[in-house]
């Protein structure tokens, strides 16, 4: 290849870059549209172009200590060397953001901080990548090299003039005020963030425009975001928030540290069980749009409890709800996972209190042990004994080949919970997460395969959620049979929700239906299920996974000092019930008047009424968790 100078050669890679980035967006409007779907077409145009701004700071950011060199070396060999090191790390760039687009498949968010904490799901990230994902797999890997191969071709020649002297001095300086403007993108104030790229006040907006190599290393440390109000008026809204006469704050040090006194409630056991990408929106009984018949036990059972129908999971990702029903937090942005770092703080843990009650504690999960490091959380949460997949043993009916590739089967995993909870002595409070539908969507016989099967698409997502609710079903009867179900509370719900009810697949099923508001794809399913304490009831009252570990103390009258951010779902006292949640690079705030979603600078998507009271109380709570957390004053 021949260039007029060294610039052009520089110009010609970066052109390149550009078109490849904007591909990679494409990509995520091509196979998403219905997450764009409210987007105008000058709001598509204007996001795209915000794309752009994107990249740019992206590609500049990361390019700039390659470029420098390669405008003043002359010899080949060090110009090619630093030419396919400099597309090494773009393939890296080019890998990740495309990688995001994947990865919003499962969460429809880009990728943040969390992939530094996937190490322990390795074995779920390749079995993905060689099964479902193949294709991608190997068109990534080809790619890679003929990228590579093509920079050291580009490099390999030296330009036919190398230009010098004053003109060289001047092209300088213009390349190193544009790297710096392009990195910047903006000639006053701080530096462009994640909440510019919104080019309309629009979730779609945001996500349209962004990469997920910039969300990656944007959100590395994230905790100087916290401060949307003054410490102590957040502290003081909050606390207004959460009062009831109930749970009496005890301490003016640590200002949410609250207080359940001991009642003489029966010690009935508590059976956890939290469903794996059980969003309300797919389930029977629970979504508002056209059930499709593939949970009938679990709306039958639904029928039968106390059942929720105005409840949101407080985060995106399994390890957020995990944190959430074991501590009663909204992980807050930038702060590292429970078993991660955040632990490192005073907490209040679910297990521990129970413990202190005198009751037996036990947790399992379907994946490996170490998977979202449950085994580690599940200690530190006060839970004496946990299994995970590797202690398991196999009990369910595999026709060939369709052996589970990760963790194991949903039937294995309730067979042995209701096993061990049976060698537990009462009272006891045990939790299981189950796993059978995360993709790779394998499932253990064909008969649950209503529609075409595929391992990672919605037709897939439904045949594994009509197994999971045979599981349910069995584990459910198996109960029925033990001494202890009459004494036994049975608590069922999700890590998060699971994606777009309405995607392709969903619309042409469902009768094409008008799609609800994106916070919908926050709500799940809560069946409280204890046919000998509780009778049947359809629940309005607002809540999220935060409540759990405070309704359990109050529920079995635990005497008990915690600082949650959430209530007693049974607290008739409760004047202002709330919903906090953390999902991406956005928080929100779910309240009686309507909701909230901001991106730390804008209101990016809101409905309601008296909604600037719900914008300070979202800025109240996001600041006062963060800062008591940081500061190691949220509980004693």
């Amino acid at each position: 290849m021949k260039f007029k100078n060294q610039f052009t050669q520089i110009i010609f890679i970066l052109f390149f870059v550009f078109f490849v980035m904007m591909a990679i967006r494409s990509t995520l409007l091509f196979m998403y549209p219905s997450d764009f779907d409210d987007l105008t077409k000058s709001e598509l145009i204007r996001s795209l172009l915000m794309g752009f701004r994107v990249d740019m700071i992206t590609i500049f950011t990361f390019s700039f200590a390659f470029i420098l060199p390669l405008i003043f070396i002359k010899k080949v060999l060090p110009r090619k060397i630093i030419g396919v090191t400099w597309g090494a790390l773009l393939l890296v760039i080019f890998t990740i953001s495309f990688g995001d687009v994947l990865y919003f498949n499962f969460t429809h968010k880009h990728i943040s901080n969390e992939i530094f904490n996937l190490g322990n799901d390795f074995n779920i990230i390749t079995n993905i990548a060689f099964n479902s994902y193949l294709p991608y797999t190997v068109g990534a890997s080809v790619f890679s090299l003929i990228f590579l191969y093509f920079c050291y071709l580009v490099f390999s020649t030296a330009p036919s003039a190398f230009v010098g002297g004053k003109k060289l001095a001047v092209y300088s300086l213009i390349t190193v005020l544009v790297l710096f403007l392009g990195i910047r993108n903006t000639v006053a104030g701080k530096s462009f963030g994640s909440a510019d790229a919104f080019a309309v006040s629009k979730i779609s907006s945001g996500n349209l425009a962004l990469n997920g190599f910039f969300t990656l290393y944007r959100t590395t440390n994230g905790k100087d975001k916290h401060d949307l109000m003054n410490v102590d008026d957040a502290v003081r809204i909050t606390k207004k928030a959460l009062s009831t006469p109930n749970a009496k704050f005890i301490d003016d040090d640590y200002p949410l540290y609250r207080s359940y006194k001991a009642k003489e409630n029966e010690k009935y056991n508590v059976v956890i069980v939290l469903l794996e990408s059980w969003g309300a929106e797919h389930i029977d009984g629970f979504t508002r749009y056209k059930e499709l018949n593939v949970t009938p036990f679990f709306k039958k059972l639904s029928g039968e409890s106390l059942k929720f129908t105005n409840f949101y999971a407080n985060g995106l990702r399994s390890i957020f709800g995990i944190t959430s029903m074991f501590t009663g937090i909204t992980l807050p942005s930038g702060f590292e996972y429970l078993g991660r770092g955040l632990e490192l703080s005073n907490i209040s843990y679910l297990g521990r209190v129970a413990k202190q009650n005198g009751y037996s504690t036990m947790a399992m999960q379907g994946g490996n042990r170490r998977s979202y490091r449950v085994d580690a959380v599940s200690h530190i949460s006060g839970f004496d004994d946990y299994y995970g997949a590797e202690d398991i043993p196999n009990v369910e009916v595999i026709e060939e080949g369709r052996e589970a590739r990760t963790g194991t089967y949903d039937h294995n995993l309730l067979n042995f919970y209701n096993k061990k909870i049976s060698e537990l002595k009462e009272p006891f409070l045990s939790f299981a997460f189950t796993s059978t539908n995360h993709p790779d969507l394998h499932l253990p016989r064909a008969e649950f395969e209503r529609y075409p099967h595929n391992l990672n698409n919605y037709y897939g997502e439904l045949n594994a959620y009509l197994y999971v609710d045979n599981a349910i079903e069995k584990f459910i009867d198996s109960a029925k049979k033990e001494p202890w179900f009459d004494r036994t509370i049975f608590i069922f719900t999700a890590d998060h929700g699971n994606g777009d009810a309405l995607n392709k697949i969903g619309k042409e099923l469902r009768g094409n239906p008008e799609h609800l508001a994106t916070i919908e794809h926050y709500r799940i399913p809560l069946i409280i299920y204890a046919p000998k304490i509780f009778k049947p009831q359809e629940v309005a009252t607002l809540g999220s996974q935060n409540d759990i570990f405070p309704t359990i103390v109050d529920m079995l009258g635990f005497d008990a000092n915690i600082t949650t951010l959430g209530n007693s779902l049974f607290d008739n006292e409760v004047k202002n019930r709330f919903v906090y949640l953390f999902g991406g690079n956005m928080i929100g705030l779910i309240n009686e008047n309507g909701y909230v979603m901001h991106n730390f600078k804008n209101v990016v998507e809101q409905n309601g009424e008296n909604l600037e009271e719900s914008k300070e109380l979202l800025f109240a709570v996001d600041t006062a968790e963060a800062n008591l957390l940081e500061t190691n004053r949220w509980a004693k």
